[in-house]
């Protein structure tokens, strides 16, 4: 890609990132985002229709990846970890889930904050719910499941829960580092609120 083209992607990223930080997206217009990135409006329609074509190319982009890792990196997930006795190993489905919100952090703040777009969340809860289930059957095959609770309470709660972890990280002052978080997100997954409240039996 042209040097210049990357500049002026980089300039309208940065210039939207900021004006979301402040306003809500349906407020926004072309005309804000071409006087923050310091670029004629003309040069803004080289690249997008309009600012829903930006929105959808912000979105896209950070889908894409995630459904990548979640098709292609489950290898070595679903396996069951008692973490009280032999603590975790982290999936690498949830390592570089993590460690890519982390690249993009500024992005994945805007996007799901309080002026972001609330499809956005939406949609990305329904690929990690079909990555899950597609990956546990390729994994696991062909299993009897034992369900303890209805089958969409027990969905809501594993992909909430994550989704709880990600977006509290992306509101912390000072955010914890990538590996934390991973770490988290892993634990979460095995242990009891009695464990994690720290309440003894």
């Amino acid at each position: 890609m042209h040097q210049k083209v990357v500049e002026t992607e980089a300039a309208i990223q940065a210039a939207f990132i900021a004006l979301l930080q402040t306003k809500a997206f349906e407020k926004i217009s072309v005309s804000d985002i071409t006087k923050l990135a310091h670029i004629n409006r003309g040069t803004f329609y080289l690249h997008y229709v309009d600012k829903y074509a930006l929105l959808d190319h912000y979105e896209n982009h950070l889908i894409d990846q995630i459904q990548d890792y979640f098709t292609n990196d489950f290898e070595g997930t679903m396996t069951y970890q008692s973490v009280k006795e032999n603590g975790v190993y982290t999936y690498p489905v949830v390592q570089k889930t993590v460690g890519f919100i982390h690249q993009e952090f500024a992005l994945w703040q805007v996007l799901l904050g309080l002026n972001g777009d609330p499809r956005f969340e939406l949609k990305l809860k329904r690929i990690m719910k079909q990555a899950i289930s597609n990956g546990l059957d390729r994994v696991k095959g062909d299993i009897s499941v034992t369900r303890c609770i209805p089958e969409d309470y027990a969905w809501e709660l594993i992909i909430s829960g994550m989704f709880t972890i990600i977006k509290t990280w992306l509101r912390e002052d000072d955010p914890q580092n990538p590996e934390a978080i991973a770490d988290i997100m892993m634990k979460t997954r095995f242990l009891s609120p009695y464990d994690l409240l720290g309440i003894k039996d």
